[in-house]
């Protein structure tokens, strides 16, 4: 009786279109939906509200509280004029400290990257973001397998171009692994490539009394990028712009103009949390019970960064209609909030949840991992941002078990997830080469270093589904970026997956 609960998916139990869009709705009325504000509380008192109807119990916030930085959204509390013209601002730095309603008014200094100047102190500093890498790069150790003949760094190769698989989905609409990705054909990439760079420390490291960071990316596509990794407070108050207003910034600073800043933001004492809670299996709250924890972070900028806890609502949905004396373990609720937190999730590491209550990892027998659900493909054409028609690409992550592998490429048959990657980091793809590694290093995502404290080094079986983020960076990436068919047909297939590691047999599953 109880694996024909798990066998097929029954349609009855799984979330209508209907749901996914007033689900939806909810999150896109609360962007950004940042950790602490008031948008990120309606949204988790929304989802504590429909985890509590689906039968979760135990619901626990465990909370602690930090400095909250915040401006506005829109130019009222930030401007910029280089050179007496006023310059069109694509956005601010986040937790970059403040100015005064006057802003600063200082000396612009070019940085160059090859040629940096000799001090940046109490200047206004710009900074470009760093091009694309030329060959040759001198290939160092991957800590995992060698890589097929590229040009680049292995660090490159790793986060910015294609890697290797066990299988995927519509491959023919994919470019060749291990090569640059042309952003005229999809920038998801070429975002990353830039966002990552860390400019800000800098002007930190330089004394910069204010930052200018000059994106290589048209201003449709810059405005809204919320800075990501997220820095900890620092005080260089920061503005974006977009490669045209940064060109003619970029001139007046070779040429020792002035200019003036503004930036003004608050800070507020504010609570962060993380919510615990559970879907009892037949044996909770006994030493024989066994837990799949099911892991995915509450905030973010955008409606799909990061919609993972509606994706998780939906698994848990489906399987409360299963009596519990019928399901085989227990699912596990964590849904975190320090991913947009300053400093991210190492700064707030101390509170985490399974730090304060380490033995909640000894009943934990796998793990399911969900983000950025329903999102679609972008390319920037002649300054414009245009869609491509086509779903953005994903990653279907899990171990290296046979087994495993082959539920993961049999769900993403099933249930016609377009274009996606089913890997397993830990051994070659079917080229022989690396395997996109398991976004880790915290308790949102699951694991790929079992060395690291990536989600307390938890060496379980388990499945993780996410799409590169694209243009979901920016805070206007609302509900018409959000594709209802895509993200139904993700959650149907990490559903199925759960069902997997609810019946399976530990030591079939378990990663060589």
């Amino acid at each position: 009786m109880t694996e024909g609960y798990f066998s097929k998916l029954n349609p009855n139990w799984i979330i209508t279109p209907d749901e996914a869009d007033n689900w939806a709705k909810v999150r896109n009325a609360n962007l950004p939906t940042m950790t602490g504000s008031q948008n990120w509380l309606n949204y988790m008192g929304f989802l504590e509200k429909k985890l509590a109807a689906f039968g979760v119990v135990n619901i626990t916030k465990n909370s602690w509280t930090f400095e909250r930085w915040e401006t506005s959204n829109d130019p009222s509390q930030w401007s910029l004029a280089s050179n007496g013209k006023a310059i069109e601002v694509a956005f601010y730095g986040a937790y970059s400290g403040s100015t005064t309603s006057k802003g600063i008014t200082r000396e612009l200094v070019y940085y160059n990257h090859l040629n940096p100047p000799q001090s940046i102190k109490d200047k206004i500093v710009v900074i470009p973001t760093l091009p694309h890498p030329d060959p040759p790069y001198t290939k160092g150790p991957t800590g995992h397998f060698t890589f097929t003949e590229s040009p680049f760094s292995d660090d490159y190769v790793e986060n910015h171009t294609f890697s290797d698989y066990e299988y995927r989905s519509d491959s023919e609409t994919f470019p060749p692994i291990f090569e640059y990705v042309d952003p005229a054909k999809t920038f998801t990439f070429d975002i990353w490539w830039q966002m990552q760079q860390g400019l800000h420390e800098i002007a930190v490291n330089g004394g910069a009394a204010g930052t200018i960071i000059v994106y290589d990316m048209a201003f449709e596509r810059t405005t809204g990028l919320y800075t990501f990794p997220t820095p900890a407070l620092y005080d260089s108050p920061t503005l974006i712009l977009d490669r045209e207003a940064g060109a003619k910034v970029i001139a007046n600073a070779k040429e020792g103009k002035t200019a003036t800043l503004r930036l003004e933001a608050s800070l507020e004492t504010a609570e962060a949390y993380q919510l615990i809670g559970y879907l009892p299996g037949k044996n909770f709250g006994t030493q024989q019970d066994e837990q799949i924890i099911l892991v995915g972070h509450t905030d973010g900028p955008s409606i799909t960064q990061d919609n993972g806890g509606l994706g998780l609502l939906a698994i848990i949905k489906f399987f409360s209609n299963i009596p519990q004396q019928d399901r085989p373990r227990t699912l596990t609720l964590f849904l975190d909030c320090r991913h947009y937190m300053p400093g991210m999730e190492e700064e707030h590491k101390r509170p985490d949840w399974l730090n304060r209550h380490p033995e909640a990892k000894k009943p934990i027998v796998g793990i399911i991992h969900v983000e950025h659900l329903g999102e679609m493909e972008y390319q920037e054409v002649e300054g414009k941002v245009e869609p491509t028609g086509l779903a953005e690409h994903s990653y279907l992550w899990t171990r290296n078990n046979q087994r495993l592998i082959d539920h993961a490429i049999e769900a993403v048959k099933e249930h016609h997830l377009p274009r996606v990657n089913v890997v397993a980091p830990e051994r070659p793809g079917i080229n022989g080469g690396y395997q996109r590694m398991w976004w880790a290093g915290s308790s949102v995502h699951a694991i790929s270093d079992l060395d690291s404290d990536a989600f307390h080094s938890l060496d379980v079986p388990g499945f993780g589904l996410a799409s590169n983020l694209g243009y979901y960076y920016t805070i206007h990436s609302n509900i018409d970026r959000w594709n209802q068919d895509l993200f139904l047909s993700q959650v149907k297939t990490m559903t199925q997956l759960t069902g997997v590691m609810m019946i399976a047999d530990l030591e079939d599953i378990r990663p060589l």
